[in-house]
């Protein structure tokens, strides 16, 4: 037998799982079956009957007694959306504009301009940090590649229109977009393409950091949660329950996320001190190997290292939640430069799964089981997952 996806999409719909993310959820129930397939069908009914994917059961090394410890697929995906209707201060944009007060000031890069979508023509409308001495016109956009000399592109929400994140470079004359050189032909292409784009000042990541991976800028990964409280009148803590650093390799042209070839090292949060090994996606691995205790390209050993920074960053961090504490759930998406840090951006559910490998079993940390508890993470029937996925066979 094999699985109707399609079939299933339509059967967890029927369960309630949000109508977009319910697609995302079969997607990688089927990456999970690729990478990790399970022959054995009281395995995978046991691992779908608790809401894990079956492959599940060899990534996180689940049993009888430890799986409570661990965040479950079907529930966690359930839950969308997990935070109200403050939500709206996560887009890209607006977030730049949220973040402006309360000691959050310098933690966006510079913004320069916001391109309109397609109902709107792909109009440039210039921000607050765009330079005045450069004339708006058709050449804006090569001009004001030439004064900052790179530039960060990226769709202020999806991947508008496929372009995705952007790296525009100008070095000696030579335009270059993600590190590889472009003629005048491609330039034109992008900037006439893009719709709902920003463009911003691009983050340089701390040289410690360059060493490990020069190719492509090291991103953190800090999700926070909002401890919940009995009294009305208390004030807001968080609690993290995943922060791991993502670094580029040699596959698929450097990128540092983890769908793309990247590893991702964990790191404890009070520390900086990062976790004793990486992981990467099983698929990108020639030889199966997917925990490796150093970066497969650098050789950089993960257990003599440390995030640089890092006592600067997490006040930040702390500082940026406190200013967003209306908001209960938190992935930040962060650069640790020379002086500080940039926050790139903040999602409102982020992946975890491979993050459980790097950070541990998340409903291990009782604050953090606390919150999912609160949210209702425990409320849904994963065995009518099973039924859902049986009655998708063929």
């Amino acid at each position: 037998m094999a699985t109707n996806y399609e079939k299933l999409l339509e059967k967890v719909r029927e369960l309630g799982m949000d109508y977009k993310w319910s697609k995302m959820f079969v997607k990688k129930l089927r990456d999970d079956e690729n990478a990790f397939p399970v022959e054995d069908e009281e395995k995978k009914k046991w691992a779908l009957e608790r809401g894990f994917y079956p492959g599940r059961i060899e990534l996180y090394g689940l049993t009888e007694d430890n799986y409570l410890d661990y965040i479950p697929d079907y529930q966690y995906f359930m839950l969308h959306p997990m935070n109200n209707h403050f939500l709206k201060w996560l887009d890209k944009t607006t977030l730049k504009y949220v973040l402006n007060s309360n000691g959050c000031e310098d933690v966006m890069p510079e913004y320069y301009v916001y391109v309109e979508n397609e109902q709107c023509g792909g109009r440039f409308t210039y921000l607050m940090d765009c330079p005045d001495d450069i004339k708006k016109d058709e050449n804006f956009l090569m001009n004001l590649l030439k004064e900052k000399g790179i530039l960060a592109m990226k769709p202020n929400s999806g991947t508008s229109g496929g372009l995705g994140f952007i790296k525009l470079e100008l070095v000696e004359g030579e335009i270059k977009e993600n590190n590889k050189p472009i003629d005048i032909k491609r330039f034109n292409e992008i900037q006439d393409s893009m719709r709902n784009y920003i463009i911003t000042e691009y983050a340089h990541q701390h040289h410690e950091l360059a060493a490990v991976w020069p190719d492509s800028e090291c991103t953190l990964r800090v999700i926070m949660c909002k401890n919940p409280t009995e009294d009305r009148y208390a004030p807001t803590t968080w609690s993290c329950a995943v922060s791991y650093a993502r670094f580029g390799t040699s596959v698929n042209g450097g990128a540092s996320n983890l769908s793309s070839g990247g590893v991702g090292v964990g790191f404890d949060f009070e520390t900086g001190k990062y976790k004793d090994f990486c992981i990467r996606y099983k698929r990108f691995t020639p030889d199966g190997k997917w925990m490796l205790e150093k970066h497969p390209d650098t050789d950089a050993v993960w257990k003599k290292l440390g995030l640089p920074n890092w006592s600067y960053v997490k006040k930040k961090i702390n500082d940026i939640c406190q200013h967003i504490s209306s908001l209960d759930y938190l992935g930040l998406d962060i650069i640790i430069t020379e002086d500080g840090m940039k926050l790139c951006e903040i999602n409102s559910h982020p992946a975890i799964d491979y993050e459980q490998i790097m950070c541990g079993p998340v409903l291990a940390r009782e604050k953090v089981k606390e919150f999912f508890e609160k949210k209702g993470l425990f409320n849904f029937d994963s065995r009518l997952l099973y039924k859902a996925y049986m009655e998708s066979q063929e």
